[in-house]
């Protein structure tokens, strides 16, 4: 019997997360220190989890997605049971199209 390819993204997921609570040195405060906490590594249960109900058929998606977010929580695009970092310019951004949005709303019921 040949074991699910969706095994090993989720193995190296749980790696990655204990590899960087384990260096990261604000996790002092956790019940266990140094160690991920415990809400990082339900998320990923929960999400292979989910891709572990995709038919047989379709492991190799399974597998592919699974990878995928393995290489995302790498480059720091996913953090599972946390928040991804965002940059300054997205925020600015983001508050700029606010206040024009809320701006041009009041313009117009004014005019």
């Amino acid at each position: 019997m040949a074991t699910n390819p969706l095994l090993y993204p989720a193995l190296a997921e749980t790696a990655l997360i204990t590899y960087r609570g384990v260096i990261n040195k604000t996790n002092v405060n956790n019940p266990l220190p140094h160690f991920p906490i415990p809400s990082q590594l339900v998320s990923v249960v929960v999400v292979y989890g989910a891709l572990s109900i995709f038919p047989d058929s379709a492991n190799r998606l399974a597998a592919l997605l699974g990878w995928g977010f393995v290489v995302a929580t790498a480059l720091n695009v996913w953090s599972p049971g946390g928040k991804v970092a965002t940059t300054n310019a997205t925020v600015a951004s983001t508050a700029t199209a606010g206040t024009s949005l809320i701006e041009g709303t009041t313009s117009s019921t004014n005019g």
